[in-house]
């Protein structure tokens, strides 16, 4: 880029500071990824696959009171000052710009007082434990959610001791896509949709797409009326009715979180300052060469 043989590129976080005041070189950091990053919890594990190390039983997230302990525990602000550059905010379970997103929503942030209290209700605090997170080699943004809560546990409690297991994309993908899922948690990017039923549907559907992978029924407090609140809320047509909707289930999903929702990814695009006009794609908050056409 300092020597103009690239035209645009796509950074991660850490190349920003370094191109900062560079002759000829721009920014764009306007609006937000729709792919937010997220742990996922497993609550579908099966003893015999699990990793050697891990001493966490089938049932360990069917108690909400772990999940939200997850929760608390993590250092949001870290994350998003250290691993994102400061690029990324603290995520609802919708990210901006889609329909039903409220910026009022419930949202979490790192309290350790409030971790402790709830390992120590379900009965871990003085017992501990030992679980894997699966992560892909070579994506800090990902390995960096595992490692931000590695941190955020073992600093908490040297009672509780986090794996990573930080493989390939190949390997990555094909243990990503086996069910039973062999790992107690894994890091990712979510999809990008362009329509909240998408999000609630794949992401927190105690049916949907991972919620049958995972076994979200066996930790929902009440999975039938969160089924129902997104499957009525896909079928309205009139927007404002379901983006009130919407602003139901965001507090209730909270309540009973099934993911750490880590950060908001902001956008940032790195060019040279000739380059003009160009269209993000709409899905994928980035210029890609092969939506270009040439002519």
């Amino acid at each position: 880029m300092q020597a103009g043989d690239y035209d645009i590129i796509e950074p991660t976080p850490q190349f920003v500071e370094e191109l900062q005041g560079s002759d000829n070189v721009c920014f764009d950091e306007s609006g937000y990824l729709l792919e937010p990053l997220h742990l996922a919890f497993n609550l579908n594990i099966d003893p015999a696959t699990l990793p050697d190390s891990d001493t966490i039983p089938a049932d360990f997230f069917w108690d909400k009171r772990v999940r939200q302990a997850f929760n608390y525990a993590f250092d949001y602000e870290g994350y998003i000052n250290g691993v994102l550059g400061g690029f990324g905010a603290i995520p609802t379970y919708l990210p901006p710009p889609v329909l039903g997103y409220d910026e009022n929503a419930p949202k979490y942030s790192q309290d350790l007082a409030e971790a402790e209290r709830l390992f120590r209700e379900s009965g871990w605090w003085d017992q501990g434990f030992t679980a894997s997170i699966m992560a892909e080699q070579n994506n800090p943004t990902m390995v960096g959610v595992a490692q931000v809560m590695k941190d955020s546990l073992e600093s908490l409690n040297p009672n509780f001791r986090i794996n990573l297991v930080i493989v390939p994309e190949a390997r990555y993908d094909e243990e990503h896509a086996t069910v039973p899922f062999q790992y107690p948690m894994w890091v990712k990017n979510a999809e990008p949709f362009s329509d909240p039923h998408q999000f609630m549907d794949f992401y927190y559907h105690p049916d949907g797409e991972w919620g049958e992978t995972l076994g979200f029924r066996n930790g929902y407090e009440d999975p039938d009326t969160i089924a129902s609140m997104i499957e009525e809320a896909g079928l309205l047509t009139d927007p404002a009715e379901r983006e009130a909707l919407y602003h139901q289930i965001l507090p209730l999903l909270h309540d009973d979180p099934m993911w750490v929702w880590a950060a908001d990814e902001q956008n940032v695009q790195i060019f040279q300052c000739w380059v003009q006009d160009f269209v993000y794609n709409p899905l994928w908050v980035m210029p890609r060469w092969q939506f270009y056409t040439k002519g």
